[in-house]
């Protein structure tokens, strides 16, 4: 399976990026061999991070990351862009600022990379909406979260049906994120590309937060139907 972006910006300059995307797991093919310090793994490593330097020179999230940030390294958040998308078939397009496309394709390299932490994100990455809005992202984490905890039940696990360890989950991918703003911040002198990782990391703190604020009322009467006898 393959996923494509194209940023297209106002001066004619256009940025392509064919993702290609492995059977059955859907783990993101590599990008390619980029080399840079700040790739390493042992550069800024993230606190929850259970890879060892000495067995992961790199870390698989940064390597394939460079390959799309260094096409941005001198563009700025605010300049306009048209991003377009086609996954499975299906085109979108959005008008926007650049770091808002930026954000749409790093959330979904970061979720299919092979980082141990976010890797349990991959099913959204599967599902893959791009500029989804808070309340769909919402929507699409429980729906996934859940369906990983009916797959948990039948391999003998311990299921987590009341959303308990949904937040905490949520938590990790934060302290991932500031790690990685950290690893950002020493090398790109303008702002598109962190303010991207920051605009995904609002993102991550919505949805717990959007749980905790009446999410269900708001969705329960989606499914009326299924409270009939």
């Amino acid at each position: 399976m393959h996923i494509h972006y194209e940023f297209r910006f106002t001066s004619g300059r256009v940025e392509s990026f064919d993702l290609g995307f492995r059977d059955p797991d859907f783990a993101l093919e590599p990008m390619g061999d980029g080399d840079e310090a700040w790739t390493r793994l042992d550069y800024h490593q993230c606190d929850l991070c259970p890879l060892s330097p000495a067995e992961h020179t790199h870390c698989p999230v940064a390597r394939n990351l460079a390959q799309v940030l260094s096409r941005f390294r001198h563009d700025h958040s605010y300049d306009p862009v048209q991003v377009r998308t086609s996954v499975r078939g299906r085109v979108t397009e959005h008008t926007g600022d650049l770091q808002t496309g930026i954000t749409s394709i790093m959330g979904l390299v970061m979720a299919t990379s092979g980082c141990p932490i976010l890797d349990t994100f991959k099913p959204m990455a599967f599902t893959h909406l791009p500029f989804a809005n808070e309340r769909e992202t919402t929507f699409r984490a429980v729906s996934c979260y859940l369906t990983a905890q009916y797959v948990r039940m039948c391999h003998g696990q311990e299921p987590d049906w009341t959303l308990s360890n949904f937040i905490p989950s949520y938590r990790a991918v934060m302290q991932v994120n500031a790690a990685f703003a950290e690893r950002l911040k020493s090398v790109f002198e303008t702002d598109a590309n962190l303010n991207a990782l920051i605009l995904l990391d609002v993102l991550a703190q919505f949805g717990p937060l959007t749980l905790q604020d009446n999410w269900l009322g708001q969705v329960e009467p989606l499914f009326s139907a299924h409270l009939k006898p």
